[in-house]
């Protein structure tokens, strides 16, 4: 399966766990084509998918400030990252204050 192949798989994957609490989650138009921001769109988070043929995983500010960038102003969508190894082990990157908000709305 090629790099390109697996990130489709990744975006997929994303969108299936989101389905249960975002009736509002799809695929990208065109992933960076268009005015869609990321490659998964949802009601609350804006996420770009990786998929990484390497074990570690890393965030640089520059990558991070990429997509922070890319925002509307004053939304209240959430930046997220979701990154996948070589092994296939997932992970959401987001910032921690968006996450301690999020958590603290849900409990």
């Amino acid at each position: 399966m090629t790099n390109r192949e697996k990130g489709t798989q990744l975006e997929f994957w994303v969108v299936e766990q989101l389905k249960p609490i975002d009736r509002y989650v799809r695929l990208s138009r065109a992933s960076g084509a268009t005015n869609d921001i990321g490659d998964v769109v949802s009601s609350a988070f804006f996420i770009e998918c990786k998929n990484w043929n390497k074990e570690c995983v890393t965030l640089s500010m520059k990558t991070w400030n990429h997509l922070i960038n890319q925002l509307p102003i004053n939304t209240l969508k959430i930046p997220i990252y979701v990154y996948q190894n070589n092994k296939g082990k997932k992970f959401v990157i987001m910032d921690g204050e968006d996450f301690f908000r999020k958590t603290r709305q849900e409990l």
